[in-house]
């Protein structure tokens, strides 16, 4: 685990968002490097994986 997943887990509000995703998204932003650091990157990739689908 490196430092940005880290910063991703202990953020109350990203943790909250991306606990709402569907799990097959979910699984896809846990699979990718770098994880997101701030809200807005979560945000952004968690669109990208929803226009994959």
């Amino acid at each position: 685990m490196d430092d940005r997943y880290a910063t991703f887990a202990e953020d109350p509000v990203m943790q909250a968002y991306f606990s709402q995703l569907p799990t097959p998204i979910r699984e896809q932003i846990r699979a990718r490097k770098p994880q997101p650091a701030t809200l807005e990157e979560l945000q952004r990739m968690a669109e990208e994986v929803k226009r994959l689908f």
